[in-house]
Parts: C-alpha cells; structure tokens; sequence
C-alpha cells in the first residue's frame, strides 16, 4: 500500500509542475514551469529543496543521467487527487458524498452541463 504523505502547499505547486511535464524533468524544467506557469519568482535553489523534500517523501525519485539528475514520479497525480478529496469529503462532510455533491450544487460550482452528466452516470448505474 502507497502512504502518501500531505504536502505543503509550494510541495503541492512543485509537484503538479512535474506532474504536468511529457516527460520525466530536470531542475531547469521544474524552475520554468513553475514559474512561468503558477507565476513565481523562485530560484533554482529554491526548488531544489522541494524537490528534496518531495524525495524524502517518495513521491519523487532522483536518478542519474550521465551529469544530469532527472525526477521521476512515484505518487500519480490520480492517487493524489484521490486522496485530497476523500479527506475532504471525510472531514467536512462526515463522510457524506451526497452532502458534498449537494453543497457544490448549492454553491453554484456545478454547470448544468455536468448535472446532466452526473444524471447520465447515476441512470447508467
């Protein structure tokens, strides 16, 4: 069984940068992500040590490429996604799916569109 660890929120940011990438990245790739794409302003270092951090954590293994470390994923993005929203369905939501799906409802965060698909799944079972 996969214990995933929680993460920080800049751990959760690096992370979804890498989980985002074709292919298994380098520092420089990490770097550019996460700051072209979540709009930071962090040095290599600084990512570094999350990515360090994200090892310790296996979530992430480094391997060796010659003169070049590459990091490859061991949590999928899926197992972690998995995880946060069983959390909080447990936690503020006692457990309760119906009371989540209801309280999005409630909230507007639903379109239309996936009510109808929701019906669609629901009908399908």
């Amino acid at each position: 069984m996969m214990i995933i660890e929680k993460l920080t929120e800049s751990e959760e940011l690096v992370m979804k940068a890498i989980w985002d990438c074709k292919k298994e990245p380098v520092l420089s790739d990490v770097v550019d992500r996460v700051n072209g794409f979540y709009g930071k302003d962090w040095r290599p270092q600084t990512v570094s040590t999350f990515l360090a951090k994200l090892v310790r954590k296996n979530y992430l293994k480094m391997q060796r490429d010659g003169k070049i470390y590459t990091y490859k994923v061991l949590i999928p993005e899926s197992a972690y996604r998995q995880k946060l929203y069983k959390h909080h369905i447990s936690f503020w939501n006692h457990n309760d799916i119906g009371e989540f799906v209801t309280e999005m409802f409630d909230n507007g965060d639903l379109t239309q569109d996936e009510i109808k698909d929701l019906q669609d799944k629901i009908n399908d079972l």
